[in-house]
């Protein structure tokens, strides 16, 4: 490979000022291609106090994949290495139906009208590729196979554009648009921010899941290591999943400011975008200005607490992480004045979740709590689900496998934990959004004996 020259990045010309946001994720989906509404997030405080400012960011988007046909599976064994030393994201998703949204929406933080693989000219419209240049700072895209520097075609043996974003704006020159050869050997010498698209067999589109985790790791993997000690990040997400309406993706970050683990913040093309523009203090596009930033994935954030906190939701939500769909707080109770409810009285689309990350305190090593189901559907199509995570190794437990009650009582579950140990609990009711079959779950008095 050859190195290409960049200029070197220098500090921007303004600071970001300190808003707060009260702010939506934009994720998931109503039908295949439809976006929904986004889903609730918490308010922002200025940029630097959720996100730090990597040196260099390199983002590498695969294609079409589950994320339990990649995370967990036997056929990604690199991809499960760099997820056991970073932040895994197990609520991440796409945005849409087909690819190029996707990619278009990461870029640039709206579809800008796009709804399928057709080659596309946006214009001058804003990116972070410009937004980036403009403040002094620069950008790269590297696509394998593009046949030459600044090519503008449609598709080329294994390259298609529909895959490669920038090229659609006016506003980036064509020396911006390299092929992957031209990714540096000295990382020193990468832009403020790269994004990576695989050609169509190693990106995991034409090809299996084992073939693209072999070439991220013969390519990427030196990247990833230098980055733990360079003040740089490396991110691998997904541009969408293999079909249907739910559309989650595997995601994760590695870096020397990532703090390992697994991590049930809502995330999408757009929260990914919005933690990129706030690192470099650039004012988030389109429908990133309403995502709220990955925050607790890095190691300034404060550690996870000891011990659950609000265990018997007697204070409501607090404390509990809120993802997906729908999630309240409710009087129908096992105990106290207070539950926890996932999922609606109406039907509501895809996974409603209550998360939360603790570590287990000395001389505790029994996790328990009692759900109630309201499931007016079949399995195959609605369930409620318990699951805890041990983030120190990524080793799931399921408490309550994938489960439909009608009108049950209070029951009870659990599992054994290890002192000492940071795990994350969620709490998951999942509903087809089939109107006439709402589908609930309430969570109450969660333990460690």
């Amino acid at each position: 490979m050859t190195s290409a020259h960049h200029p070197r990045a220098r500090a921007p010309r303004r600071l970001l000022v300190a808003a707060a946001l009260l702010a939506l994720v934009a994720g998931g989906l109503t039908a295949a291609g439809a976006s929904v509404d986004p889903a609730p997030a918490v308010a922002a405080t200025t940029a630097s106090a959720l996100v730090p400012r990597p040196d260099h960011v390199v983002v590498v988007v695969l294609e079409n994949k589950n994320r339990t046909s990649v995370i967990g599976s036997a056929k990604a064994p690199y991809i499960n290495a760099l997820a056991a030393r970073g932040a895994n994201l197990s609520q991440s998703y796409g945005v849409t139906h087909p690819s190029q949204p996707n990619y278009v929406a990461l870029f640039s933080g709206s579809q800008h009208g796009v709804t399928t693989n057709a080659c596309r000219d946006l214009g001058a419209k804003p990116n972070l590729g410009s937004q980036l240049r403009a403040d002094g700072l620069s950008f790269t895209g590297y696509a394998e196979s593009l046949p030459s520097v600044g090519w503008t075609g449609c598709r080329k043996g294994e390259y298609e554009r529909k895959h490669n974003p920038w090229v659609d704006f006016s506003n980036l020159p064509k020396s911006v648009n390299q092929p992957f050869s031209a990714f540096p050997r000295d990382y020193t010498e990468l832009p403020t921010v790269s994004f990576v698209t695989p050609n169509m067999c190693h990106d995991m589109h034409d090809c299996s899941v084992a073939t693209g985790d072999a070439w991220l790791k013969k390519n990427l993997d030196g990247y990833a290591r230098w980055a733990m000690t360079h003040n740089s990040l490396l991110v691998v997400t997904f541009d969408e999943n293999a079909g249907g309406t739910v559309n989650q993706i595997p995601t994760l970050l590695v870096g020397q400011k990532v703090r390992p683990g697994l991590y049930a913040e809502w995330t999408d093309h757009y929260t990914l975008l919005r933690t990129i523009e706030d690192a470099y203090g650039l004012a988030p596009l389109g429908a990133a200005a309403r995502a709220t930033p990955l925050r607790t994935i890095w190691t300034s954030a404060p550690k996870p607490r000891t011990g659950l906190s609000n265990a018997g939701f007697e204070s409501r939500l607090s404390a509990w992480a809120t993802s997906g769909r729908t999630t309240t707080s409710t009087n129908n109770v096992h105990g106290g004045d207070r539950s926890g409810r996932a999922g609606a009285l109406t039907a509501t689309r895809g996974d409603s979740i209550l998360s939360q990350t603790f570590v287990v305190p000395a001389g505790r090593s029994r996790l328990t709590l009692w759900w109630q189901g309201r499931c007016s559907d079949t399995v195959g199509k609605a369930w409620a689900t318990v699951v805890v995570k041990r983030n120190t190794s990524a080793k799931k437990s399921t408490l309550l496998p994938k489960t439909c009650v009608r009108k049950g009582a209070w029951k009870k579950v659990g599992v054994d934990v290890t002192p000492g140990h940071s795990y994350t609990l969620q709490l998951v009711n999942h509903d087809d959004g089939k109107s006439s079959t709402p589908n609930r779950t309430y969570f109450d008095d969660v333990t460690l004996r």
